[in-house]
């Protein structure tokens, strides 16, 4: 009998023992993991440089690079106590790790930026982002998970076989279930606590601010210098603006009025109403003017007839808030007079993270339609893109057209996207079938990336570009564009309404070198051409380079037509600060480019404070302006 309970304890200790090596291997294992997913992390986002990554481990950043895989271990942990191998929970981590270190690598690589949390609402837009990777990574990426797959599935038919084989395997379970169930409940309540890291309070950004260097004007210097886990919680769940220390119902009633009186002080010279003028806004992707552009030689001007126009039509450049991508930031700007400088550094996207949510937004397209107006909102693509179909209705468009439901559809060549000339064909066509006044806001697809391949005949080439076959297709997609936009404008020129014309380019495309990038600084990098034409009035002024939220400014003056207290508030501010975006700030009458608001005049910063108090209320505050008919006549 004693035997018999001596054996017994000695196998309950092995049980106990057994359970406690499994624990210690698997908290190594994750540990090991988690170490090397943060290096890896590190190295996508540096380009691959390995040296950037060994100095920030061991020489800069040692305790922010600890934090971050003190997390990575959580969620291994979390994975293997839902998952229930030790291996197949590292592989599952792998996957991730690869996948959001492509991604960064990628989006660095062509935009400038890093990968943000917002960025994954963007999954249903994985086919279409997909096509911009580079052609052998994307190859690379499928063997990798194809190896990945076949890997755990062998690791899941050994693991079942190996069960088969052991002993008490009831007390095991049990046991196993309770270690598991546990882990899941502690890291799942860590981790979703995280997620909390820009709330007052939070241990975890306690932990962070001891060593990290926040960096809120660049997120791509933010990540550089606390490392991708420190930067992508940096920009997790703040709100859309930071609450100005003065706002209250009272500063805004004292701004409504100012501008109310400013308003009926401009209005009293112009006699004209807005509502008897078309107004076409052409976002055109990726266009730019690389004429512009130093270190770069092309074998002849791509855009003659744009040049040649800014002879008889107010002309000059816009300042982008992107580079190589952001289209719908720069569109969100242009459409609500709303700058992207004052949002939080954690909002990198307003279509998808604002505007979608809310029931309506003051912008130039409900204002136009309470003057009247048959809004009606162009993107020969899909529905899907940072959600167009929410976000033009909460703006006030009554029609979308797209790829779906537009006439016209052909393409140029073997260019994958549909024309500018199809798009102005739809433009045209729409104009013939209202009797209202029309505001038509086209946002085009033809000079999208991806551009090799495009065109294999063309007559263009470029030397200094970093990429000489994507820059002669580009420099083709210029030119059709250039010879569509001669053809609208000459067909809008000959027709009986007052119409006019916004042109600009979003940003520039995103083949440049990094040498081509210092060479030319930032500010040429986010640099883009501007016409404004009218077929009714003769004027070629020069406006330099301005924000899109200015555009209605100069389109009520070609009409000379009456302004509402915003606009009021737009013209004021245009006239001190021509031109901002995060990091760079054109002020009027100076010659240098400022890098922070504080480098301003005193008289410009009050007044984007004012600013700053609109803004907030109409997109996170109690949007007592819109009460208080700021945004009418």
């Amino acid at each position: 009998m004693k035997k018999i309970n001596k054996y017994k304890t000695s196998r309950s200790v092995y049980k106990e023992s057994s359970i406690l090596v499994n624990s210690l291997k698997t908290i190594l294992v994750g540990l090991s993991t988690a170490f090397i997913g943060n290096f890896l992390l590190q190295l996508f986002q540096n380009h691959y440089s390995f040296s950037l990554a060994v100095n920030f481990i061991f020489l800069w950043h040692t305790e922010l690079f600890l934090l971050g895989v003190f997390l990575l271990f959580l969620l291994y942990l979390w994975i293997a106590a839902v998952i229930g191998s030790r291996w197949l929970s590292v592989l599952v981590m792998t996957v991730i790790i690869i996948a959001v270190g492509v991604a960064t690598q990628q989006k660095m690589a062509l935009r400038g930026e890093p990968l943000y949390p917002s960025d994954f609402l963007l999954i249903n837009d994985l086919p279409f982002l997909i096509q911009m990777v580079d052609s052998k990574l994307t190859l690379a990426v499928i063997i990798f998970l194809i190896g990945v797959v076949s890997l755990s599935i062998y690791i899941l038919i050994k693991k079942k076989k190996d069960s088969s084989k052991r002993l008490d395997k009831s007390v095991k379970k049990k046991l196993s279930w309770l270690t598991r169930g546990s882990t899941f409940i502690i890291t799942s309540s860590i981790l979703f606590y995280s997620m909390g890291f820009s709330q007052p309070g939070n241990v975890l950004r306690y932990a962070y601010d001891r060593y990290a260097h926040w960096i809120p004007y660049s997120q791509q210097m933010n990540y550089y210098n606390n490392g991708f886990i420190g930067g992508f919680l940096y920009n997790i769940g703040v709100d859309a603006m930071e609450k100005p220390a003065d706002y209250s119902k009272n500063q805004i009633i004292d701004i409504v009025q100012k501008y109310e009186k400013k308003a009926s002080e401009i209005n009293e010279t112009r006699p004209a109403v807005i509502n008897d003028v078309n107004i076409i806004y052409v976002m055109n992707e990726s266009f730019s003017d690389p004429l512009a552009l130093d270190g770069i030689t092309v074998s002849e001007d791509p855009i003659p007839t744009i040049r040649s126009l800014k002879e008889r039509a107010v002309s000059g450049n816009i300042l982008s808030q992107g580079y190589g991508g952001g289209t719908a930031n720069i569109e969100f700007e242009a459409l609500t007079g709303l700058s992207m400088e004052p949002m939080s550094a954690s909002l990198t996207t307003p279509y998808t993270q604002l505007v979608s949510r809310m029931s309506e937004l003051s912008s130039v397209v409900s204002y136009l339609k309470q003057q009247g107006y048959a809004t009606t909102a162009i993107h020969p693509y899909n529905t899907t893109m940072y959600k167009r179909n929410e976000v033009y209705q909460n703006l006030g468009f009554t029609t979308f057209l797209n790829e779906t439901n537009m006439t016209f559809l052909d393409r140029k060549d073997q260019n994958p996207y549909i024309s500018d000339e199809s798009a102005y064909q739809e433009i045209l066509k729409k104009m013939q079938t209202t009797e209202e006044s029309d505001f038509i806001h086209l946002v085009t697809m033809q000079n999208h990336m991806v551009y090799s391949g495009k065109y294999p005949n063309t007559d263009f080439s470029a030397q200094g570009t970093g990429n000489a076959e994507e820059a002669a297709n580009y420099l083709q997609d210029l030119a059709y564009s250039d010879e569509a936009l001669d053809d609208f404008l000459t067909t809008i020129e000959q027709l009986p309404e007052k119409t006019v014309v916004v042109f600009w380019g979003d940003h520039l495309p995103s083949f440049f070198s990094e040498s081509n990038v210092q060479t030319n600084g930032s500010l040429k990098m986010h640099q883009t051409p501007l016409l404004i034409y009218s077929n009714f009035t003769e004027n070629n002024d020069t406006v330099g380079t301005i924000s899109p939220i200015y555009f209605m400014n100069h389109i009520l003056e070609i009409a000379n037509a009456q302004v509402t207290p915003f606009y009021a508030l737009l013209m004021e501010l245009e006239e001190a600060l021509p031109a901002f975006e995060k990091g760079l700030y054109i002020e009027r009458d100076t010659k240098t480019v400022s890098e922070k608001r504080g480098e301003l005049s005193k008289e410009t910063q009050e007044l984007l404070k004012v600013y700053d108090a609109i803004q907030y209320d109409v997109t996170v505050g109690e949007n007592y302006s819109k009460a208080l008919n700021f945004f009418e006549d």
